[in-house]
């Protein structure tokens, strides 16, 4: 496996009284992450007679090994690094057939289907490197790093996470407020704006230029009312399109909570990215709501959402996987590609409980109707089949066994194509996370 780049850590550890660096902290975690899914209807096609637990592609492993230090190398000026080392451990050649992650190029080359199968490789990259300093109450960091915010956004659901080049001023000089600016550079997300949909990061964690020249982004989080937060951003992603996006979030007598959602997406006419057929170039409008209560040691929630014709959906931009909707929260395959895309609506409900000590159990079922977007179908506009409803069943289970996290979902995906049955597929998938952090 390719760790040399874990020496880099080491160097900080051991610099600490040549070169007065304090307050170093040394952490980590290492992942195991496995799926299995069986297919059944006409749509599976040739995948029929593939099952649970099958050694071929219905069934994906990877084991993950991130070690990261931060440490203050001189009076207001800090420093952080993480590097990741990815292996299957050999699992391709008795239990699973692909990977989860890493398996497409940022160029969008698929290391597995293409036939080289390089994604089952050892592979190590650095997650994380920067620099950060603070005056007063404003913080700049600058470098590799994570990132947070509504339409770009780093993803933690898969064996490993995506990550930015970017800098990124934060400033809580006003009363209960955050102010954000950032530009990003590069990422090693593959999403929408680069060579659509991947697998959360690219091949190596190689990094690319985000979308074509860069994007700026804007933002303001409030909390000046009790129990509420309301928060406004916009992006300029140059040469590909501008949105914003608003959301406001209130807990009602301490056991109702309330939110509301409403973005736009304004696609450039001059874009790269998106080609020059007008059919790329049409705004969109997403609009959700959301009501939870907890009762009786149980939260219940529900939610709806909708998205108009257009021409990019609110998928997470560096992936379009995972979105922020409230609709698409906490399921495996109604997400980004789904419930975000254009010309959709969505319903979903659910609960959520610790009543048993030391587990977590959630449960939740959504639907979602894609139209047929304007007669139109776009090279971005979701991955959803036009006219097409979807459903699922998601299960969660959570608990701790010592020192290690443990976390099983189980779930029903439908498809139903409305134009005829050829293509409706059932989908049953099993996803065990087991992750030690130190």
């Amino acid at each position: 496996m390719k760790l040399g780049k874990l020496s880099l850590v080491a160097v900080m550890a051991l610099g600490t009284s040549a070169f007065a660096i304090d307050n170093v902290k040394v952490n980590g975690e290492a992942k195991l992450w496995y799926q299995t899914s069986e297919y059944s209807g006409l749509g599976a096609g040739a995948t029929t007679s593939q099952d649970f637990f099958d050694n071929t592609s219905n069934s994906m492993a990877d084991v993950k090994l991130s070690i990261g230090a931060t440490a203050d190398l001189a009076q207001s000026l800090s420093a952080g690094i993480k590097v990741t080392a990815l292996s299957t451990l050999g699992l391709e050649n008795n239990l699973v057939g692909a990977t989860p992650a890493a398996k497409r190029g940022i160029d969008g080359v698929d290391h597995q289907t293409t036939g080289d199968m390089t994604s089952l490789d050892d592979q190590s990259w650095t997650e994380e490197l920067y620099l950060a300093y603070t005056a007063g109450k404003t913080t700049v960091k600058i470098g590799r790093q994570a990132l947070n915010t509504p339409l770009a956004f780093t993803e933690t659901w898969n064996v490993v996470d995506n990550t930015f080049e970017a800098a990124v001023l934060l400033n809580n000089d006003l009363p209960d407020t955050t102010l954000v600016a950032a530009w990003v550079g590069k990422h090693n997300g593959v999403g929408v704006l680069n060579s659509g949909r991947g697998s959360t990061v690219a091949y190596n964690g190689k990094f690319g230029d985000f979308a074509v020249n860069g994007a700026y982004a804007a933002g303001a989080v409030n909390k000046s009312i009790p129990d509420t937060a309301i928060q406004a951003w916009y992006y300029s992603v140059d040469d590909v399109a501008t949105a914003y996006w608003l959301q406001a979030d209130a807990k009602l007598m301490g056991m109702v909570n309330l939110g509301v959602q409403y973005s736009g997406m304004n696609p450039d006419d001059t874009s790269l990215t998106l080609g020059t057929a007008a059919a790329n170039h049409r705004d969109t409008d997403m609009f959700a709501v959301k009501g939870a209560v907890d009762v009786a040691g149980v939260n219940v929630y529900a939610a709806y959402s909708t998205v108009s014709d257009g021409s990019i959906g609110f998928a997470n931009v560096a992936t379009g996987d995972k979105s922020s909707m409230y609709t698409t929260l906490g399921s495996i395959y109604m997400d980004g590609e789904i419930v975000a895309a254009p010309d959709t609506d969505a319903w979903k409900v659910g609960a959520s409980t610790k009543m048993i000590p030391g587990v977590t159990l959630s449960a939740s079922y959504c639907e979602a109707e894609t139209g047929n977007n304007g007669g139109t179908a776009t090279t971005v506009g979701g991955a959803s089949t036009l006219n097409t409803d979807f459903s699922a069943w998601d299960v969660v289970a959570a608990t701790k066994v010592g020192p290690v996290d443990l976390t099983a979902i189980y779930t029903q995906f439908d498809k139903d194509v409305k134009a005829d049955d050829l293509t409706d597929k059932t989908t049953d998938t099993l996803r065990i996370i087991a992750s030690l952090k130190f």
